[in-house]
This record gives structure tokens, sequence and C-alpha cells, in this order.
């Protein structure tokens, strides 16, 4: 099997590797613990990893990756007022990891029950058949071919199960790499293939075929059953795919950002404002009372009860009354929230 070189530093303070590091630069600084480390070319160990079949190029810069992060503390509900005036962050970490390409296609058989509702002597009746079918599709995703501590745990999290368009693939070429520079780290490929597929791979097509089955079935059936085949093209690929993933603080308190190479796909943790939030959801007594009130005057209604008609009219009022005050509310309290944000969020770029 063909490989590359890897060339990587393990830092005398926390342990982690480094990697990829610009060979050229006379000091690099751990991502982990930011202990400083000179002259890092005199303490690298060449390593040979196998080479990936293929390789997806970044499409993203640093820049659009801060870009995103910001974006996503404005438009998140809740995130206190005054994020940006006490955010700091840490170093961003760019990576290509060593993914496993799963590929191939699905069958699913499954059976289930429908209830038929009919009229017999103007009597209403019901009686239950069973359906059976069959529903199939492909399947095409990426797990993670790396286990360790050399890259943050919610990271591989993120990174464990995720599906990209086909076309962002191209053979690997050492190329793509360089022009990256070195400020990017890449880890060897640890997992082995089958353990991930059985971990991991099997789990994910049931989920697609779950998703295939009840979709072609419809929401008349129930009491769902079925069974998938897999069947997987080739032996699954080794891929290398690329992740950028930041630590940021609020108030002391550590929180994370990540989005894939591409730009396509983000998770962020947040700290919440619970107050903000406790304002929204005061006003919703005054709804669970107004329904209630409804549902007592159709339950007087069913009864035959006179005063039913005025119960339930009262209550149907006062539910879309409280309803419509309820989400106009909502919605100034989070749009000024938004504004104070974004606010923020300007004068935080300006400062950089």
């Amino acid at each position: 099997m063909a490989t590359i070189e890897l060339q990587q530093v393990r830092c005398p303070n926390c342990g982690a590797n480094i990697s990829q590091f610009n060979r050229f630069k006379q000091t690099v600084e751990c991502p982990y613990c930011h202990t400083v480390l000179q002259n890092p070319a005199a303490m690298a160990v060449q390593r040979n990893m196998p080479q990936p079949e293929s390789i997806i190029p970044f499409q993203t810069q640093d820049y659009d990756f801060g870009k995103q992060l910001l974006n996503a503390l404005i438009k998140r509900n809740y995130v206190p007022r005054d994020i940006f005036d006490y955010l700091k962050t840490g170093d961003v970490m760019k990576a290509f990891l060593p993914m496993y390409l799963f590929e191939g296609m699905y069958q699913a058989n499954w059976s289930g029950k429908v209830t038929d509702r009919y009229q017999e002597n103007g009597e209403s009746k019901s009686r239950e058949r069973f359906v059976n079918g069959v529903a199939g599709g492909n399947f095409s995703f990426f797990c993670l071919a790396y286990e360790g501590n050399d890259i943050p745990p919610e990271l591989q999290d993120f990174a464990r199960v995720i599906s990209f368009p086909q076309n962002v693939q191209r053979s690997y070429d050492f190329s793509v790499l360089s022009n990256e520079g070195g400020d990017f780290m890449t880890m060897e490929a640890n997992a082995e293939k089958n353990s991930l597929w059985q971990r991991y791979g099997n789990q994910e097509v049931h989920k697609q075929a779950e998703s295939e089955v009840k979709r072609i079935a419809g929401n008349n059936v129930h009491d769902l059953n079925w069974s998938v085949a897999p069947q997987l093209m080739g032996q699954g690929q080794l891929v290398l795919v690329p992740f950028w993933f930041i630590y940021y603080f609020y108030r002391d308190t550590q929180y994370h950002f990540m989005m894939d190479g591409l730009g396509s796909k983000n998770k962020l943790t947040a700290p919440m404002d619970q107050g903000e939030k406790d304002e929204v959801n005061k006003y919703n007594w005054s709804m669970w009372v107004s329904l209630a009130i409804l549902l007592i005057g159709i339950i007087l209604l069913v009864a035959k009860v006179s005063i039913g008609s005025i119960v339930a009219t009262v209550g149907g009022i006062a539910s879309l009354a409280t309803i419509i005050f309820y989400f106009v509310r909502r919605g100034q309290i989070l749009k000024a929230s938004r504004a104070f944000r974004d606010e923020g969020a300007q004068r935080f770029m300006q400062q950089q």
C-alpha cells in the first residue's frame, strides 16, 4: 500500500501530537495547551501513514469560519445580548481528518397494519388489514477513521458520521495539502474499517432505511416492522476530509463551534440567557388556561349543557388572543435581542 510522510511533533507539556506544522517556522504553538515549541523541525519524527485514495479540498477560509461563528451566535435564540462584549476566542484548528467512505445500496422489506373504517347498517365499524412493501435506495457517507486524544472529543463526535456531495471529492494529490500551507493538522487512520462499519455504518444505513420506509408506508400504517439488507460497493475508500474547530469563552466558561471545510454543516454550543427565556415563556400559563376553558366548553356541549356554547366561545376567543399575543411578544423580544447581538458583532469585528 502506498504511504505518505507525516511529520509529527509531540508536545512536551500535554503530550498532544502536532502534525503538518510549517517546517520553515522557528516556533509552533500547541493548539491544545498553547505551549510554544522552539525549532519544531529538529523535534519532528517522520511517520508514514496509508496514502488516502481521495481528498476533499477546503472550500472555505478561516475568515468564512469566523463569520459563520458570529452569525450562529447572532441568530441563536436566547444567547446573551452582551455575548460579544465578553467573547474570547482560542486558536482556530484546521484539520484534514482521515475517514472511510462507505457507499452502496440497501433494500428494506416492511410490513404493518392499516385500520379501515366503514359503515354497516348505519353503524361505524373498523377492521385491520396487513400491508407490506419494499423500500430501497443508495447510501453514501463517511465514518471517522481516527480514535484517540489528539483531536477534541467534540470534533470527533461531529465528524463520526457525515455526508457530502459526491462531486466535491478528487483523487488524492499531495499538491492539495501543500497548497494549504503548514497551518493544518492531519492524523493517521487508526480505526479498523470493518469495526467502524459494524458500529456506525450499519446504524446509519438503518436510519436512512427507516426514513424511506416511513415515507413509502405513509401515516396510515401502524405496527410497522422492517428488515434491511445493505450491499456495500467496494471496501471503503480512505479519504481526507476538511474540518474547522474552535473553543471560545464567554465570562470564562468554555464553548465550542465547528464546521466542515465546505461550510455546509456546523455545530454550536452557546450560553443561554435564562432570564430572557423566562420572559418569553411567562405568557404560556394564559394559553393553557384559555385552552382549558375551551376544552371544558366542548365537554359541556357534548353533554348538551346549555352554557357549553358560551364557555366554548369564550375559551376559543381567549385561546386565539393569547396565542397571537404570545407569538407577537416572543417575536418582539427575540428580534430586539438579535439586533443587540448584531451591533455587538460589528463592534467585535472592528476590534480584531
